[in-house]
């Protein structure tokens, strides 16, 4: 089974990147979403994407089919 670790929304124009059939961050026009929760805009917004950012990109790393 192959799972496709992005999915991509051109109708809200967002950007969702997914581990299995869970959503882990969601770029959207009004902010940002991990794990479905809207990231409060403050001084931790930047580390809480990139730290979602980073288990997402290492999932998508571990299981990858060549």
């Amino acid at each position: 089974m192959t799972i496709n670790p992005i999915k991509s929304v051109d109708t809200e124009s967002n950007i969702s990147l997914n581990s299995n059939t869970t959503e882990m961050l969601r770029v959207a026009k009004d902010g940002f979403y991990v794990r479905g929760v809207k990231v409060p805009q403050d001084e931790k917004e930047a580390e809480a994407v990139y730290k979602t950012f980073h288990q997402w990109l290492t999932w998508a790393a571990l299981t990858r089919n060549y």
